[in-house]
């Protein structure tokens, strides 16, 4: 993985294409190869956490007016924040053992059956 992600600095945008549970694995091996290895004192609270820093991040860019990467060495904006989520979000789900792709699935066919616009918060 390239500093800038988990794909490596000559795949294309085609060769990214793949599940969440592989996109995990590749996550996690590139962890791994960066010395991140896993930590028997952090928690799932503390990776819940850190999952949220990320939000925050990405909400602190919205707020700041930063959407997108102004070409930097190191990617920064909005889509930049959302793309740290999912780095987290699917690395945390490959370590334990969720299958997001089966997930996702079933979730959106729940939703499928919730009534338009349903709880009418509007926000």
């Amino acid at each position: 993985m390239s500093e800038r992600g988990p794909a490596g600095p000559r795949e294309s945008r085609s060769e990214m294409a793949q599940t969440l549970v592989e996109l995990g694995r590749r996550v996690h091996e590139w962890a791994l190869r960066k010395g991140w290895e896993p930590d028997p004192q952090r928690t799932f609270g503390d990776e819940c956490a850190l999952l949220h820093s990320e939000v925050s991040e990405a909400l602190e860019a919205y707020r700041d007016h930063r959407f997108d990467d102004p070409g930097g060495f190191k990617p920064s904006g909005v889509a930049a924040e959302f793309a740290d989520v999912l780095i987290r979000l699917v690395h945390y789900s490959h370590v334990h053992g969720f299958d997001l792709d089966a997930e996702v699935a079933r979730k959106m066919a729940y939703n499928e059956t919730r009534r338009y616009r349903h709880g009418g918060r509007t926000l």
